[in-house]
């Protein structure tokens, strides 16, 4: 099973898109996008109707770039999956949580999201599992429900609520699969500003949740980088800036990843433009640690 992972795509910094054709050469079983699909260019909608008509927008045109038009219609003809979240820059804006604005503009946020992703959807909610052999996929909602770290933060059905929380949990002790990943929008440890960190009583539930459990990790986007950690005992593989360029230098980054998982062992391939940022290892199931 070969999943590619890869977020965090802004058509107003990269008009064409090249690495979606690297992805498309991979042939993945599942394209997992894991957020900033694409960038508002205000982060200050109140109303729904303006939130509602941008998104429309810009994922009309992120839909029409070539590369990604071309890796969209290869999935589909070869039968392979695609796997989606949102995070804020496609949610309701920068750094802005769900739970934190009206009803309706985190409604037709989702909405919008719904439309042109059609994912998997658990009611009416966009978090969900997916069943794939030697792999459970679980695709996590960490904006919909999100509340500042400042009111949540002790909270331990914060980032998901309770009601996702409660269904996470049944579907982890449900899990027979040799792997678990875990898709989520934000950081798990602290590699950016908005990670599970900023949120103690979460944090430690997902951690006691993931621990020591072989096979299961998190996979996860939004910080313009790709990283891998599990000093906290679990692993988190981050990759993010499959077309987006550094505020710095304006620098292009294609980052991606690709996981591809055998009986025995996962293989990890974290792909970048940028030295420091590229990846290769293998960490076997009998072993589930970092190399």
């Amino acid at each position: 099973m070969k999943i590619v992972a890869a977020s965090c795509s802004n058509l107003r910094d990269v008009d064409l898109q090249r690495a979606w054709a690297e992805i498309q050469a991979e042939h993945a079983d599942v394209l997992l996008l894991l957020g900033d699909n694409v960038y508002l260019e205000r982060n200050d909608h109140s109303e729904a109707a303006g939130l509602a008509a941008e998104l429309r927008q810009l994922y009309a045109r992120q839909f029409a770039d070539p590369g990604f038009f071309a890796v969209l219609s290869d999935l589909r003809a070869r039968g392979g999956q695609l796997a989606a979240i949102y995070d804020d820059h496609d949610f309701v804006g920068d750094n802005r949580c769900g739970a934190d604005c009206s009803d309706a503009l985190r409604r037709a946020a989702r909405a919008e999201f719904v439309a042109a992703f059609k994912p998997v959807q658990t009611g009416e909610d966009v978090y969900h599992v997916r069943h794939l052999g030697v792999v459970d996929l679980v695709v996590l909602d960490a904006r919909f429900y999100r509340l500042t770290p400042a009111v949540s933060g002790a909270d331990p059905d914060a980032i998901l609520g309770a009601a996702q929380w409660a269904w996470f949990e049944a579907v982890l002790n449900g899990s027979t699969a040799r792997y678990l990943v875990v898709a989520s929008s934000t950081t798990f440890h602290a590699f950016g500003d908005q990670s599970w960190e900023q949120y103690p009583s979460a944090f430690e539930r997902m951690r006691s949740l993931l621990r020591g459990r072989p096979g299961a990790l998190i996979v996860s986007g939004d910080a313009h980088r790709n990283a891998v950690y599990d000093e906290s005992g679990v692993i988190e593989i981050v990759t993010s800036g499959v077309a987006q360029r550094s505020r710095a230098f304006g620098c292009l980054r294609q980052n991606f990843g690709v996981l591809d998982f055998g009986g025995d062992a996962l293989s990890v391939d974290l792909r970048s433009l940028k030295i420091g940022s590229r990846f290769r290892f293998t960490i076997p199931r009998d072993r589930w640690f970092l190399p």
